[in-house]
């Protein structure tokens, strides 16, 4: 069948080569998908438990590689965003017939460039479904730095401008919906695929060594996708049991990765993602996606968060998607489908 147009590279830590099938059509996804599970050990299924997250703060913000420390962002003198409308969309509409891009993202990357050399680059696609839902409205706190730009977005319970002093003040009960920038690294990664994957996991906030798939203790093997977009993936288990396992798999020159539950679970959330990225592509280059469980449950009580970044030649691109919900990887999926030049 015929394969995304990426290349493949390698991984200095992976100790299995993951295949998967072709990914050109239309996913066919199917809610009664087969689940047939053999994995050893002890595995939660039944029921739902809340667990402990280790994903970044509203605060939290990806390292600078040069070492240099994020300062609070100065004020902007950028129109006031738009309400949010009270659609039932994921996503917010573009502003005008002539930008691809919402209101907001224009006004925080019209802030951004007025302080920064480096690449423009931002989503199209802007989840909104934290505040449109509650008469929210969206705004953005921007940084820039030499080496970096970020910009983040937030809920608020009044309309306040980007970099408003306010936004502090006004935010609403789930105020961090995620964030998106550029990091300029010290050299250019082209044709260094180990280099790359390090890099790749330092600059993700949701990638632990203690869950290094070298120190698992049970393998198993599984398919995350319906049927017309299935690919192969491994569960890895730690500790001698499947209570806190991982699941892995590659999506062209792209590694994905959910943890922080049991593998029934994670291959749930798996599989909305496999079908969305089965007719949707991302940035042609190398990627990792690390979804963290937050809560585990069958149907839509499994929920999750999401961190992803990929290099494109000494550039690092990120994307965080922070309000947990079954969805939260496909949000974040349609972030970087959708990212283009500003």
């Amino acid at each position: 069948m015929k394969q995304r147009p990426h290349y493949i590279i390698g991984s200095a830590l992976s100790i299995l080569t993951l295949t998967g099938c072709g990914l050109n059509g239309a996913a066919a996804a199917n809610s009664g998908h087969g689940r047939t599970y053999s994995i050893s050990g002890t595995v939660t299924t039944q029921g739902h438990k809340t667990i402990s997250s280790n994903s970044p703060s509203p605060n939290t913000t990806p390292p600078s590689n040069s070492g240099n420390s994020y300062t609070p962002p100065s004020n902007s003198s950028a129109q006031a965003p738009s309400p949010s409308s009270n659609q039932e969309s994921d996503f917010s509409a573009t502003s005008s017939a002539t930008s691809p891009f919402a209101s907001i993202i224009q006004q925080a990357m019209s802030a951004v460039k007025r302080s920064t050399q480096l690449p423009l680059e931002a989503p199209e696609a802007v989840p909104n479904s934290a505040y449109s839902s509650v008469g929210g409205y969206l705004t953005a706190i921007t940084t820039t730095a030499p080496d970096y730009w970020l910009v983040e977005l937030r809920d608020t319970t009044k309309q306040e401008p980007v970099n408003s002093p306010n936004i502090g003040h006004t935010l609403s009960s789930t105020p961090a919906i995620g964030s998106f920038g550029i990091n300029q690294l010290a050299q250019n990664q082209v044709g260094t695929p180990s280099l790359a994957n390090t890099t790749l996991r330092q600059f993700n906030p949701l990638w632990h060594p203690n869950q290094n798939i070298l120190n698992a203790t049970k393998k198993q093997s599984l398919v995350v996708g319906g049927s017309h977009a299935a690919l192969g993936a491994t569960a890895y288990g730690f500790q001698n049991n499947f209570n806190n396992a991982k699941i892995i798999w590659t999506e062209g020159n792209w590694t994905i990765e959910v943890v922080g539950g049991s593998p029934r679970y994670e291959q749930d959330t798996a599989f909305h993602l496999v079908n969305y990225l089965h007719s949707h592509y991302l940035p042609p280059y190398p990627g990792l996606i690390m979804v963290q469980l937050t809560q585990e449950g069958p149907g839509n009580k499994t929920q999750s968060v999401t961190h992803m970044d990929w290099i494109d030649g000494r550039y690092l691109m990120h994307i965080d998607t922070r309000i947990p919900s079954s969805q939260n990887p496909v949000t974040a999926a349609k972030m970087a489908v959708s990212w283009n030049h500003f």
